[in-house]
């Protein structure tokens, strides 16, 4: 199980702060890695709300694969839309961090979370 959570954070490691599509085929941000004690999620964030995607699913890189100026207007759309992006950057990351402190005790984070937009 370990060799798997080793393969997780690496893969944290590449994609974070990226886009990527999930298995609920959304484009959003991964930022986290997760843990509830049953499984581990890629933590998103569609520029509004945090999502736990399971990790027994996957996460699809778009940077490299798109076309650079399409995924650099995803970035562009992100960085006028996104709360953590916005000119109340500091005020999203203070509620967010309250948000996240209220999770019941068996949800924890295996990673700081990346809020640069990459």
């Amino acid at each position: 199980m370990e060799d798997n959570l080793k393969i997780i954070l690496g893969e944290f490691e590449k994609l974070k702060g990226q886009f990527v599509i999930t298995d609920s085929w959304n484009i959003e941000r991964l930022v986290s890695i997760g843990d509830d004690e049953e499984d581990w999620y890629y933590i998103t964030f569609d520029g509004r709300d945090l999502k736990w995607n399971s990790c027994v699913g996957r996460v699809i890189p778009l940077k490299g694969h798109l076309i650079d100026s399409d995924y650099e207007n995803l970035v562009r759309i992100a960085k006028l839309n996104h709360y953590d992006q916005t000119d109340n950057k500091t005020v999203f990351l203070e509620s967010i961090n309250e948000y996240i402190s209220k999770y019941s005790v068996d949800h924890k984070f295996l990673t700081d979370f990346c809020w640069d937009l990459k």
